[in-house]
């Protein structure tokens, strides 16, 4: 039971870096992804370079490095398109967040169908967000939207209405569960 509710709060508390790192992005759109990409094209570069020297090594069979020689110049050149291309790799960012939600939300709907089936009562609210970020996320996919920091400002509340979403769900489904076995105990 104590390894349920450690991995109860462990979930509550990645929510909430998703709700604040959500809200970081809506309130500095600029900032928010900008400074994320340039940050992952400078470890790409440096892990590029890592792999690259690898390669050259004086390994006998050179079986461990073997790849490193193509796995370094494609981290080179992602590094260097995350630092310059910054715009490119956030329009793409968008689409792939809008994916990741609408399959989340399609999965929470189902949830909550499921949470009725057992008569969780707050089986509404699941849905209430499931729905909701199926929305941003179908809004995200298919944005004909140009502007960078208004598809930033999206991802921004589309991840908010997902943290808040898994939130509600594990809220009320981990408790109802415990609940559950604590009723199974008592009548045996």
């Amino acid at each position: 039971m104590s390894n349920l509710k450690t991995v109860k709060n462990v979930y509550v508390v990645m929510t909430i870096c998703c709700i604040v790192g959500g809200t970081i992005l809506f309130v500095w759109p600029g900032l928010g992804l900008d400074v994320l990409c340039k940050i992952c094209g400078v470890f790409f570069l440096v892990y590029g370079l890592a792999k690259l020297s690898s390669y050259f090594t004086k390994d006998l069979f050179q079986l461990a490095f073997q790849f490193d020689f193509g796995l370094g110049i494609v981290s080179i050149i992602l590094g260097a398109l995350m630092i310059f291309r910054t715009d490119h790799i956030v329009g793409f960012f968008a689409f792939c967040i809008g994916i990741f939600m609408l399959i989340d939300a399609a999965l929470k709907i189902q949830t909550a169908f499921e949470a009725k089936r057992f008569g969780i009562e707050k089986w509404k609210w699941i849905l209430i967000t499931a729905i909701a970020v199926g929305i941003i996320g179908a809004f995200l996919l298919f944005s004909p939207m140009k502007a960078t920091n208004l598809i930033v400002r999206m991802v921004g509340i589309g991840i908010c209405f997902d943290g808040i979403m898994n939130l509600v769900v594990v809220t009320n489904t981990v408790k109802t569960i415990k609940n559950t076995e604590k009723e199974i105990i008592d009548i045996d």
